[in-house]
């Protein structure tokens, strides 16, 4: 029977120790939440008159309103419900629940552009805003894991724009870009967590034309919103996970590999 030697036992504990960390369970069950908000700094949500020559004066019977989750424009006395107002709703927020690794997709929060025609002429419109999100993960219900943040940004383009972008109607559909960490991962654990977005309607690559349109670089990601009618997307995520090493188990190994070698070759050079 071959003895057992410091560095056949150093080794297998090398070994074990990697075999351990390699057989960690993925966390299973995570508790998030998602909150979204509007920028309503006055240089990122903009609003500007609707009347076809920009020089026209804005309606004073008309105005707009501003916040975090709401915005409204159009008549004093009007109403999104009466059709005399159009807005763009935040709802769902914060969304928190929990979410399965390698499970269904859960909700996020959900975006509503109510696009009425009865705000009166020149009335306010809404030009430009910004969607700030978060996304946070705590692992066991408590610990905070991992957080990261996305934005979408709106553009109203002009109803009748001779120059709508490619494959769009006149008048134009309005447009949402999707900017930030989507498709971002993070290591929890020994496990590698990468993000799966969707929404229903489903966001696309768009246009070369839309992207310019809208003030970004062709290849950009998002969804139009036709006019004259209210249009909502739900978001959801879901998490994957992928098993990554661990690296002290892996230094563990290569150092009892590096041992094992070294007795060889003192072995070797023993007289025979």
């Amino acid at each position: 029977m071959r003895p057992i030697t410091f560095t056949r036992i150093g080794l297998a504990a090398a070994l074990a120790l990697a075999g351990a960390a390699a057989s960690a369970a993925p966390v299973t069950t995570w508790t998030y939440s998602i909150t979204s908000a509007f920028d309503t700094d006055p240089s990122v949500t903009t609003f500007v008159s609707s009347g076809t020559n920009p020089a026209n004066p804005v309606n004073s019977n008309t105005s707009y309103w501003v916040s975090d989750t709401l915005l409204q424009w159009g008549q004093k006395s009007g109403s999104i419900a009466a059709g005399t107002r159009s807005g763009l709703e935040i709802t769902n927020t914060p969304a928190t629940g929990t979410v399965d690794t390698n499970g269904v997709f859960v909700a996020a929060n959900s975006y509503t552009h109510y696009n009425n025609n009865a705000l009166g002429a020149n009335s306010y419109t809404l030009s430009t805003t910004k969607i700030d999100s978060v996304l946070t993960l705590y692992a066991d219900g408590f610990e905070q894991a991992f957080s990261t943040a996305y934005s979408v940004y709106f553009l109203e383009t002009p109803n009748t724009n001779a120059t709508c972008p490619v494959k769009e109607t006149n008048p134009c559909s309005d447009i949402f870009v999707l900017v930030g960490s989507f498709g971002e991962s993070f290591v929890y654990n020994g496990y590698e967590y990468s993000f799966e977005f969707v929404s229903d309607p489903s966001f696309t690559q768009l246009t070369d034309a839309q992207c310019v349109a809208a003030g970004y670089e062709a290849g950009c990601y998002g969804f139009a919103t036709p006019e004259g009618q209210d249009y909502t997307v739900n978001f959801a995520f879901r998490l994957v996970a992928t098993e990554v090493p661990e690296p002290a188990s892996v230094a563990l190994v290569g150092l009892g590999l590096l041992g094992l070698a070294g007795i060889r070759r003192r072995k070797g050079r023993q007289p025979g």
